[in-house]
């Protein structure tokens, strides 16, 4: 006789599938989008009646101040310079050759889902565009759809769990130069812009007590940061968490390192949903940007909720000025 519908999330896009929830509620509500004028104004009106909505402030305002933290926002440029800048720019070309070369016009658009993929490892770091420059390429429609492509690509909800390089080798005599740059480049973090500038901003957060959490698109690019940092950071306790292993060992694993004062975090975006971090950890600093916006609010999320006992919170999100 009663429902309550409760949800982290209430509209993910999809208008279809937000109207069968409200029909949920009463099956008119599914015509929404077919009517318009009175009769859809009228339709609205009585949706209004069902529809309660509770921001953090209102709470505070209502009973309990001091109930969420204070969330402190930044963001932190990096340029690529040197022989990180000109890397970028030849894979760019390259890239642009490839989907040009192609043909058919299936051919070719998977071709740009998939060098655009490897853009975002080369973004993401040497090491990620090293692991998929050897990586054989998708370009056979009958083993991969361009709409899982373009989805893997753009970060869809879907595909949270997907922190794999994407492939981008073909058989082309340029790649064994490229990719012996990049490993060139990955075996030199120290010397990396985008490195430089997270060891600047995790020495400020650590200095100011808080325990961070750096969130990476690929794993090759967190076991490398993990790696780094656990040199760079000798009194602090430094984890990894990635898609690679199984959702209970993640658990265990950060509930492990809670276990220590002094502690950072080393993620791909399979923590980004259903985990809460806000025991143990108190910065967020996005170290590849989404191409979800919905994607760093989820990871955000993680620390900056209900139970968190920090007063302040903070966020910083890291991006390459130049970077086309």
């Amino acid at each position: 006789r009663h429902m309550v519908l409760l949800t982290a999330t209430p509209h993910s896009g999809d208008e279809a599938a937000f109207h069968n929830l409200l029909g949920l509620i009463d099956r008119d509500f599914v015509r929404l989008p077919e009517l318009s004028g009175e009769a859809g104004q009228s339709l609205r009106e009585r949706l209004a009646r069902h529809f309660i909505q509770r921001r953090r402030r209102d709470i505070d305002a209502w009973r309990e101040p001091g109930l969420f933290p204070q969330h402190e926002t930044s963001e932190l440029k990096y340029r690529l310079t040197g022989d990180y800048e000109a890397f970028y720019e030849q894979v760019l070309d390259y890239c642009a050759e490839v989907v040009t070369s192609e043909e058919g016009d299936l051919r070719q658009r998977l071709a740009f889902w998939g060098t655009l993929a490897l853009m975002r490892c080369v973004g993401s770091s040497p090491a990620a565009a090293a692991r998929a420059l050897k990586t054989r390429a998708q370009l056979d429609a009958e083993e991969v759809s361009e709409q899982h492509l373009a989805a893997q690509t753009l970060d869809d909800e879907e595909l949270v769990e997907d922190d794999l390089e994407p492939g981008a080798g073909i058989d082309d005599p340029r790649l064994a130069a490229l990719i012996r740059q990049a490993e060139e480049l990955s075996a030199d973090i120290a010397a990396d812009p985008k490195y430089k500038a997270l060891i600047k901003t995790l020495k400020e957060l650590t200095t100011e007590g808080f325990s961070p959490v750096v969130f990476c698109r690929y794993i090759a690019t967190a076991e490398q940061l993990a790696a780094a940092l656990t040199d760079a950071f000798r009194s602090h306790t430094v984890e990894i968490v990635t898609g690679a292993l199984p959702s209970e060992e993640r658990e265990a694993r950060v509930e492990e390192l809670g276990r220590h004062e002094r502690r950072i975090l080393v993620a791909t975006d399979c923590l980004s949903e259903g985990i809460n971090l806000q025991d143990w950890f108190d910065a967020v600093i996005h170290y590849d940007l989404s191409w979800n916006p919905t994607r760093h609010q989820q990871r955000e999320g993680r620390i900056d909720r209900f139970g968190q006992k920090s007063r302040v919170v903070r966020s910083v999100l890291m991006y390459g000025e130049n970077n086309p």
